[in-house]
């Protein structure tokens, strides 16, 4: 259902369309309390939107919005909504709605409704964290096929039993239940993966002969027994050819059970089933519902405890294993530990899209609203898919059950679901090449022989993992080696801290992505070597590999690699490379700005001498080339004067007027030539450019390992 709120913007957005000035959107909610109530009510729209709302958001729209009438949102129906600049988020409301021509953003015939949250006027108490103004948006899809949009719409009042509203259930979409624990979601769930496993070529695994077993399984025992217990088991020794379920959840902060060496013998033993924490045993309802008794819960088939990590360091190289040869993952998707349950009770009208009825020039036209964002919200941004380890564990396994805050998601190599969904997500409101899965699916040479597919999928999985959260940073690499080592074999190329040696040159160039909050300080403890991405906390941008070989100005004329014993994938200290570049001597001054702040500011490049940096025509007029540094820096007054700062040109780029991405070092070693990577800036000004490749006699005079043609030959270490 919709409430009567959402259906009179909607309305009154359609009857404006002509007369709304460009730019400007309606408000919608004026107070918390009517969108709470919406919320409560079963309101898709909002509801939505409430999804989309950070859990702090929430908690002060609920606590505001206490106060709620006992009909709350029949306050403000048949009050007609305000129209609002577009800059204008000091105004009384809650939320705002814009309506537009869908056809702008790739969707003709259809229209694009958006939501905006004014974080001005609900006050949360972390202010540091870049909130978005536009939250939900929902496509207006014609339900008899892709038509124009017309010029004059506006929504037909029908009677229903619905309060008048105008509108019914998607009735396509089947009956849902009240709870994600339901018989009836748990068939779905088995029919989803019977049909995987029978039809789907992509998604089967390894046949019983030459089926993986994990070093320990947990057998939960056959399904029905009055009294279930868990014993852990060793494959190896106790033979099995049945299949296995692995489980992706968060730890929390909250110590839970685990193997350790001193209750190993207890968990051979068996465990009640009642003893277990509330997560697992739900993990073993669902293993029964699927008639599997196996499963593999990292906490309970790890030792974590007792054998100073010797066991972890053993089994973290066998997770490409653990999960690509899993039957199904299990995902516990909003999950915060393993005390709470990953099922829940829920309002079954708030889940389905909804059809609304239109007046088209005199035609009645039934229009489906469809949340575009359903599957980034409820399962992309899921708490659990925000853990580092948990996306080569979700690209790996071959299907997963998604248990989300009020629906189960289905994933496969093959197809995306949802209970609204069953059949599997609508594409042209989730487009097939945004699919995860996507990003590990073979798909052969290209014309060259070079598997350029493969390289961008890996350039996308770093972007995504960058982003996420570790509890340890020291696993950085570690984290994501299982994905590595089926790249490797895909690509039949060598793996070096993050990257690849047939593009290295061009990886190079990653640089930070840029935030409103503080870049986080140098890491403590070494991880990787500064010329990674690895070495650093935060969301990346990778260095791209689609450049033409001759505007790459690096080259890579040796390495030397450690390393690490535990994991094959990651470098230890003391792995190193040498480069041939253009070395120019680099002064940094800071460069006071609007946006700047203590740790996150602007600043001027000297380069050789002379100022390179112009300001920009923008309204910010920041200076460029923009410097993007690794590591937070209040001053670099100390390397100025010490002139330990240099800079490498690494790629021009000629399309769209040019640009230069230079790499920023500090000297670690003035007799052998030795430099740590510090960050990158990009130019994109042609008197920038032309600064920035031209060459000074003092050159020559530069710390390096060799002088040769014009160019340094220079150590860059850790």
């Amino acid at each position: 259902m919709l409430c009567s709120l959402c259906q009179g913007v909607l309305a009154q957005e359609n009857r404006c369309a002509e007369t709304k000035p460009s730019g400007h959107r309606l408000t919608h909610h004026s107070t918390c309390a009517t969108l709470k109530h919406s919320v409560e009510r079963g309101c898709y729209v909002c509801n939505r939107l409430w999804a989309n709302l950070a859990l702090d958001e929430r908690q002060v729209v609920s606590a505001s919005g206490d106060s709620t009438a006992d009909d709350g949102d029949d306050e403000e129906v048949g009050v007609e909504a305000k129209f609002l600049e577009a800059e204008d988020t000091s105004a009384d409301y809650i939320t705002a709605s814009s309506l537009s021509d869908g056809q702008a953003y790739g969707y003709p015939g259809c229209y694009l409704w958006e939501l905006a949250f004014n974080t001005n006027k609900v006050v949360v108490p972390d202010k540091t964290q870049d909130r978005a103004f536009w939250r939900a948006a929902f496509l207006l899809s014609p339900n008899n096929g892709r038509k124009p949009v017309q010029e004059k719409c506006e929504i037909m009042p029908r009677a229903s039993s619905n309060r008048g509203l105008g509108l019914e259930m998607n009735k396509g979409c089947g009956t849902l239940s009240s709870h994600t624990n339901s018989n009836a979601t748990l068939t779905l769930a088995r029919r989803w993966i019977t049909d995987c496993a029978a039809h789907h070529q992509q998604c089967k695994t390894s046949s019983r002969e030459n089926r993986f077993y994990p070093t320990r399984l947990l057998d939960c025992g056959r399904p029905g027994a009055s009294d279930i217990r868990c014993h852990l088991i060793e494959p190896s020794i106790a033979a099995t050819d049945e299949p296995y379920i692995t489980l992706s959840h968060c730890w929390g902060v909250t110590d839970s059970l685990k193997l350790t060496t001193e209750n190993y013998g207890q968990l051979l033993n068996g465990i009640s089933m009642s003893l277990l924490p509330k997560l697992y045993q739900d993990v073993v309802h669902i293993a029964h519902q699927l008639n599997v008794r196996y499963l593999w819960i990292d906490a309970m088939c790890i030792i974590q405890q007792g054998d100073q990590l010797a066991d972890w360091q053993r089994e973290v190289a066998l997770m490409r294993d653990v999960y690509s040869n899993s039957f199904c993952n299990i995902s516990a998707a909003n999950v915060p530990d393993s005390y709470h349950s990953m099922f829940g009770s829920r309002n079954p009208e708030a889940l389905h899209p909804d059809v609304v009825y239109l007046s088209v020039n005199g035609l009645n036209t039934t229009y489906l609203v469809s949340d575009i964002r359903l599957w980034d919200t409820d399962v992309s941004r899921a708490v659990v898919n925000t853990r580092a380890w948990v996306l080569q564990e979700r690209l790996l396994a071959p299907r997963i059950l998604h248990f989300g805050a009020s629906q189960v998601f289905w994933e496969c190599r093959e197809k995306d679901a949802a209970e609204v969904y069953p059949d599997g997500l609508p594409v042209d409101i989730f487009p097939a090449h945004k699919r995860l899965k996507d990003l590990t699916s073979d798909r052969g040479e290209d014309e060259q022989g070079c598997k350029l597919w493969a390289y961008q999928s890996w350039i996308r999985i770093v972007q995504i993992y960058s982003a996420c959260a570790l509890t340890f940073p020291s696993d950085k690499l570690v984290a994501i080696s299982g994905i590595a080592a089926m790249m490797e074999a895909v690509l039949c190329d060598e793996y070096i801290a993050g990257m690849w040696r047939r593009h290295l040159e061009k990886e190079l160039l990653w640089s930070r992505v840029d935030m409103q909050s503080a870049i986080p300080a140098q890491p403590q403890t070494y991880r990787a070597p500064s010329w990674s991405w690895a070495a650093v906390d935060g969301e990346i941008n990778p260095g791209c590999v689609e450049v033409e070989p001759e505007d790459i100005l690096i080259k890579v004329v040796s390495l030397r690699l450690k390393h690490m014993e535990i994991d094959k994938m990651s470098l230890a200290e003391g792995s190193r490379l040498r480069l041939l570049g253009y070395l120019k001597q680099l002064v940094l001054l800071p460069y006071t700005s609007a946006r700047a702040t203590k740790s996150n500011g602007d600043w001027i490049m000297v380069v050789n001498g002379m100022q390179v940096s112009r300001l920009t025509n923008s309204t910010m007029r920041e200076p460029q080339p923009h410097v993007k540094l690794d590591a937070s820096h209040v001053s670099f007054e100390k390397q100025n004067k010490e002139a330990s700062l240099y800079c490498m040109p690494g790629r021009k780029r000629s399309g769209d007027g040019g640009s230069i991405y230079i790499l920023l070092l500090e000297l670690v070693n003035r007799e052998r030539g030795i430099f740590r990577r510090i960050g990158l800036a990009r130019g994109w000004d042609k008197a920038v450019i032309e600064r920035m490749l031209s060459h000074h006699v003092m050159e020559t005079q530069f710390p390096c390992e060799e002088y040769k043609d014009g160019r340094i030959l220079l150590e860059n270490n850790n």
